[in-house]
């Protein structure tokens, strides 16, 4: 008989939820507490016992439902798979941008020709500056080059580098073979090259390691905790644990102890007999043969690492086999078979990459599809008929009715404890993109100050009705009396069981409820928004209510429109924030891609992205926002624009848009920038005028070409012009982050006075503006040559009064030296700008933008709805760049 058969345990123990006996005992002992005198029978063919059983087995049923497995329970339908994405697993959420060094040599060693690596943190003295120098070790015999491997390591880590953190100098270990002697005594070596083959390339990987990877699943086997597996960067290649980085570094040092620890257990080596390094013509001087120092084997050299020289024509000449007391000679055949198994093993091991291992399919419950508990009742019962009979008095069909009632109760408990089961895969779901995206369009466009057409108007209307609801109930079908016992709300009981009106579409009961769903999703991941109060969202909306209301078709008109659009814009934000929380968390801290080929688009960090969602600003990273009342900000990192200041933060915004403008949300606005910073960075917010902000637009997206070109090229040959003007840019962008914003244009004057053949540029602008805007030519004579903007700005005064009679009334010499700055930031953005460079290359290139100018008329903006004129953005030479409020244009 087989003694280790499997089999059922008789005496599985059941949770008392589950297990009717217990909960048949437990209701009767309540009824003998509280009828003990009234109802004396409890046999099973009671009615009362009857319904007891019945309400036994409801619960029985809710226990045994609600201990399903959460990955079946929240596994939506196979037809509604691809609409619902399902919540953020361990993996999308919980890796973090890199911080620490073994950070960033988790990140650059999942680069599949990395083998590894060495980072060292530059001493920049008292600067501070956080700069990173780099030893890679190539693949073995990889294919790929290291002009091209530098570029790789380049773009990793451009792309996750921490705000304020610089990539210094990429250099390359340098191969030096190590040359081993060694007497084997072989034991069972029938195929003699896959032995030798195998014995060499744990020598090989002994003296150069590669990292071991594991994936997730093989981490959480080990009894590793989700929080200590999911750490870091997000890696494509594996995991790797701290204890690996810390002991694989490139060795400086061999010893032959660590060789023949190796060797000790392999099955073909009977002994060792001797076993010596090779330095040279002989062994290592004072060591007796044990040790070798790899800086010794070419001292000439740096960046040495080591890897066994098995290549080399004299390698095997140095190793002595024994076979069965015999000694063997490897021919040349065997050599060259035992070079190339030796070498593929190498790099597939150097090369070998641990696929993250899928979670398994769940299964899909298929709850909602309730069988009513009636069909279950004895026929004498006469309660699973699809009619209620006709042969029987009223007075029997009254009594049946009352009992279906009874009945019907337990029926609706169950039948919406699986419908709100059902609803699981929806509830705990992203919110769809389908559902929040186009409406938040629409409300971006309302917190940037502009006009609602009247398509807008309707879309908005057609869209909020579409708003989810979700479905907690559904009706109990199948069997006969439901008529009787819900008759004057048969139709919806059918479409939504007792669920009927519990919240109407775009009613506050339906947003409250989606606010509050994703605010618990949310809290998932420890994140809450502000208040909506410190938003300021209703003095946004205030001006919208009038014409959104207008429309008539709002379906709950008796509830406060401007309440609900305050609901629905807290709505949007958190399903924004939700659907790019695995990416927010993951970067929260990453300053933008400086190699982007597209800095207009890609100058936007992380860490600004972050910041924005939590406030709910209208246009994140959109550029221009001189010329329109977008809500977003500029982040600019001090490391990045000079070596003179380090680790602090520019925050620039506007400050003219409806919120912005607001002292208590400029409050918030600094507390979020504080909060969300690393803790090692300063941080200030920058608050601009429109005029102000069109200057620094200027000028920052010319030193972004300038900066994204020097670091493309900066290992390249004849590109140090172009670093040096992007230094040279970048500390005239702090000079203007660190003074006062109304000092800008005298900041920039004084910056292109003090350039060779500065004082010429800026003549000729001044005299071609004050030639354009002249009704008649100027005298030839005029000439303006002074070397501060003092007297620069004294001199243009002085012209325009002398020819008082060919301007306009109020040209004034500010608006001049304004549309002059423009045209300096336009000349110091172009490589050649005041010195000449032969050999100068400027991929990207850079054009003035026509968008910044403030020359004409800009575009259309509804500022508030109530009013009857519809007000523009005018760009007038005596006020630039300023709203009219009345639309005229001068």
């Amino acid at each position: 008989m087989e003694t280790n058969a499997l089999k059922i345990a008789s005496d599985a123990l059941l949770h008392s939820g589950q297990n009717l006996d217990e909960l048949r005992e437990q209701g009767i002992a309540q009824l003998q507490k509280l009828a003990p005198e009234t109802w004396s029978d409890h046999n099973v063919f009671d009615p009362g016992i009857t319904l007891l059983e019945v309400l036994a087995f409801v619960l029985s049923d809710l226990s045994y439902k609600l201990n399903y497995s959460v990955e079946d329970l929240t596994t939506p339908a196979p037809d509604e798979a691809s609409a619902v994405t399902q919540f953020l697993p361990s993996e999308q959420v919980m890796f973090s941008h890199c911080v620490t060094l073994a950070d960033y040599r988790r990140l650059l060693l999942d680069i599949p020709s990395v083998k590894n690596i060495t980072i060292t943190v530059r001493d920049e003295g008292q600067s501070g500056a956080i700069m990173f120098d780099l030893v890679v070790q190539p693949v073995p015999n990889s294919p790929v080059s290291e002009e091209s491997l530098r570029h790789q390591v380049h773009s990793a880590f451009a792309n996750a580098r921490c705000v304020t953190h610089q990539l210094g100098n990429i250099e390359f270990y340098k191969s030096v073979p190590v040359h081993l002697g060694m007497n084997l005594v072989l034991q069972d070596a029938e195929d003699l090259v896959q032995v030798m083959a195998d014995i060499l390339s744990k020598v090989a990987l002994e003296i150069s390691p590669n990292l071991p990877r594991y994936s997730g699943e093989q981490l959480r086997e080990k009894g590793m905790y989700v929080e200590d597996v999911y750490v870091g960067p997000s890696l494509k290649h594996g995991f790797i644990l701290d204890n690996d980085l810390e002991n694989t570094p490139v060795k400086k040092h061999l010893y032959s102890s660590d060789i023949l620890d190796a060797l000790r257990n392999h099955p073909n080596i009977e002994q060792i007999e001797e076993f010596r390094f090779i330095v040279g013509s002989g062994s290592q001087p004072g060591y007796d043969y044990w040790q070798v120092e790899i800086q010794d084997l070419e001292p000439e050299s740096v960046n040495l690492a080591p890897e066994l020289g098995f290549l080399s024509e004299q390698f095997f000449d140095a190793i002595s086999i024994v076979i069965e007391d015999q000694s063997y000679v490897l021919d040349d055949q065997e050599v060259e078979q035992i070079k190339q198994l030796v070498s593929e093993y190498i790099l597939e091991q150097s090369t070998d990459s641990i696929t993250q291992v899928l979670a398994e399919t769940e299964d899909y419950l298929s709850l909602s599809q309730y069988r009513s508990l009636q069909h279950e009742l004895p026929k004498v019962y006469a309660v699973a008929d699809q009619s209620l009979s006709r042969d029987i008095d009223s007075e029997q069909k009254a009594q049946l009715l009352q009992f279906k009632g009874y009945l019907h109760l337990f029926d609706q408990i169950l039948a919406d404890q699986h419908k709100q089961l059902d609803v699981l895969p929806h509830i705990l779901a992203l919110p769809q993109c389908a559902h929040f995206e186009r409406l938040g369009q629409i409300m971006d466009r309302m917190l940037a100050s502009e006009a609602l057409s009247q398509a807008l108007l309707d879309e908005f209307w057609h869209r909020v009705t579409q708003l989810p609801h979700t479905q907690l109930s559904q009706a109990v079908t199948g069997i006969s009396g439901v008529n009787h016992l819900v008759k004057q709300v048969l139709e919806d009981y059918a479409q939504s069981g007792l669920q009927q009106q519990l919240e109407a579409d775009f009613s506050v009961a339906q947003l409250t409820r989606l606010n509050d769903s994703l605010a618990h999703l949310l809290a998932r991941f420890a994140v809450k928004l502000p208040n909506a109060n410190l938003l300021k969202y209703r003095e946004v909306f205030g001006f919208y209510v009038h014409v959104i209301g207008a429309c008539h078709q709002d379906p709950n008109v008796q509830e406060d429109l401007l309440l609900r659009l305050v609901l629905l814009r807290q709505y949007i934000d958190k399903c924004r924030l939700l659907t790019e929380v695995g990416l927010l968390g993951e970067n929260r801290c990453r300053g933008f891609d400086y190699l982007s080929k597209e800095p207009k688009t890609d100058h936007l960090a992380s860490l600004s992205r972050l910041i924005m969602r939590n406030l709910g600003f209208s246009h994140q990273g959109q550029m221009p926002l001189a010329t329109h009342n977008r809500e977003s900000f500029y982040l600019l990192e001090s490391d990045l624009l000079t070596s003179a200041t380090t680790g602090h933060l520019y925050c620039v915004l506007p400050n003219w848009t409806t919120r912005l403008q607001n002292p208590a949300f400029r409050v918030l606005v600094e507390s979020q920038v504080a909060k969300h910073r690393p803790l090692h960075l300063s941080a200030e917010c920058i608050w601009l005028t429109r005029e102000q902000m069109s200057l620094f637009e200027r000028l920052y997206f010319g030193w972004l070409n300038f900066y994204g070109q020097a670091q493309r090229e900066r290992f390249a040959d004849g590109q140090a012009h172009i670093a040096s003007v992007a230094q040279d840019i970048g500390g005239l962008l702090e000079t203007l982050a660190i003074s006062d914003p109304q000092d800008m244009i005298k900041l920039i004057i004084n910056y292109v006075l003090a350039k060779p053949h500065g004082m010429e540029v800026l003549e000729a602008y001044l005299i071609q503006i004050l030639s354009e805007y002249a009704s008649e030519p100027l005298p030839e004579d005029i000439a303006i040559d002074e070397q501060t903007y003092a007297l620069v700005h004294a001199a243009v005064t002085r012209i325009i009064s002398d020819n008082s009679a060919l301007y306009p009334d109020g040209f004034s010499a500010d608006q001049v030296l304004y549309l002059a700055t423009q045209l300096c930031i336009d000349h110091i953005c172009t490589p050649n700008a005041f010195a000449q460079s032969n050999n100068t290359r400027f991929t990207v290139g850079y054009s003035p933008l026509p968008f910044l100018k403030p020359i004409l008329p800009v575009s259309f903006s509804q500022i508030n709805s109530n009013t009857a004129v519809v007000s523009k953005f005018i760009v007038a030479t005596s006020v630039p760049n300023r709203i009219d409020p009345e639309g005229n244009e001068e």
